[in-house]
């Protein structure tokens, strides 16, 4: 199972990729954040982690061009944490939202709740 994690703090995006190594996935880190969509399409991914604040354009706007190009599940894992935001992570086609910093049973199960959509 591949899962791409976009996500420009280095820290987190390593630390979220080895947790889910250590459970069986395979990660496929995407650090050009002015061609996402174009670096995406180069994986064969069956789930995103995706946060919302980002260099060049929000997770927002990137959920909606990767749902342009592929009907792959996305999961916003983000520090931001209003209701604005939630709903409007699922306006733009998120399946979940989990906010920073997240219990990671919590976020887990929410990742094969998301594979399952696969």
């Amino acid at each position: 199972m591949r899962i791409a994690i976009i996500e420009d703090d280095e820290i987190t995006r390593l630390e979220l990729s080895k947790l889910l190594n250590t459970q069986g996935y395979e990660t496929v880190l995407l650090t050009d954040f002015g061609n996402l969509t174009d670096e995406l399409k180069q994986y064969s991914i069956e789930l995103v982690l995706l946060d919302i604040n980002l260099p060049y354009e929000n997770g927002y706007e990137v959920c909606r061009k990767i749902k342009q190009v592929m009907p792959v599940p996305i999961i916003f894992v983000t520090s931001r944490d209003t209701n604005a935001d939630e709903l409007k992570s699922i306006q733009v086609g998120g399946i979940d939202f989990i906010t920073k910093p997240y219990d990671t049973l919590i976020l887990l199960e929410k990742i094969k709740g998301g594979v399952t959509l696969c």
